[in-house]
């Protein structure tokens, strides 16, 4: 008895996988690696940019940050059973006061189990002033580097293979050899007199020399805006573009403007559980800062010289 066939593999799924939908792609796969290390990389840059001290035991503060980077909101209550305060995944619920808050929340465990609580017995922290995660941040600025270094990377590549060579069929053969001992870094290359040079075209389809430098400065200047959007300083290393003092104090001005965006709403919430759970919390920008790489004015008269 003949086999049965399955006509969902050998006409559906058989042609994708051949390559007309789900072909593998070892470039893109990359360029999907780099970006998903973006991602990690920005993640816990953003969760360890804050500080909280004085937070008990049964609270910790990576879980309080990872909820205010996805979610945006985490909720401090104290447990009947208990006595604790904790500190759990949560939202707003039922109707909003004359300010738009949440008049009551519910709460959600890891078993994911959840109850209500009302507002006299809940402390809601939230990421920022609109309450939104910095999720899209970090998602839009790891593709955008991703992209360009998958840029510099085939540029990179083109570099290295830069002509295209027309030759006739009795002229390929000492073309090839010609081309090995080009790639084998041979200081001289020694031709038959017989060889009709003037029968061989080449294409130079290389890049500028100066394109490399110039995607890694502008992957620096996205790498700079993303940080300066998460509240980081981003003061510019650069020596041949270091900046004067006032540069850098307008740009300081600007990174603190969006830090204290963050740093604001949590001391506000910081401050209400004190005064709901009389505990001692506090909270502060946590990552330590390092003097920049500042130039007077007469240094920067010198090098515009």
């Amino acid at each position: 008895m003949a086999n049965k066939r399955n006509t969902l593999l050998t006409d559906y799924w058989d042609p994708q996988i051949r390559g007309r939908g789900f072909a593998n792609n070892p470039r893109n796969n990359q360029q999907a690696l780099v970006e998903r290390m973006n991602q990690r990389i920005l993640t816990e840059l953003c969760m360890n940019r804050f500080e909280w001290k004085g937070l008990p035991e049964s609270i910790e503060p990576r879980f309080l940050e990872l909820q205010l980077f996805y979610n945006a909101v985490a909720v401090f209550y104290k447990d009947d059973t208990t006595g604790e305060l904790l500190c759990a995944k949560g939202s707003g619920a039922g109707a909003v006061n004359f300010n738009d808050n949440p008049t009551s929340f519910w709460v959600i465990g890891s078993n994911m189990q959840g109850k209500r609580l009302e507002i006299d017995e809940a402390v809601p922290v939230y990421a920022n002033m609109l309450r939104a995660p910095d999720l899209d941040i970090v998602l839009t600025y790891s593709r955008k580097l991703a992209a360009i270094d998958r840029t510099i990377e085939i540029n990179i590549e083109q570099m290295r293979y830069t002509k295209i060579i027309k030759t006739n069929q009795s002229t390929q053969l000492s073309m090839e050899n010609i081309d090995r001992q080009i790639q084998a870094g041979v200081s001289s290359i020694k031709v038959q007199d017989s060889l009709d040079l003037s029968a061989i075209d080449v294409l130079d389809v290389g890049i500028p020399v100066d394109a490399v430098p110039n995607l890694l400065v502008a992957e620096s200047k996205i790498w700079n805006k993303c940080m300066g959007l998460l509240g980081i300083n981003n003061a510019n290393q650069d020596k041949k573009e270091r900046l004067v003092a006032a540069e850098v104090g307008a740009n300081d001005e600007q990174v603190n403007a969006t830090r204290n965006i963050a740093l604001n709403s949590r001391q506000y919430a910081a401050k209400q559980i004190n005064d709901m759970f009389g505990t001692n919390i506090t909270v502060d920008f946590g990552m330590k800062e390092s003097p920049g790489d500042v130039a007077d004015e007469s240094e920067k008269e010198t090098e515009n010289a």
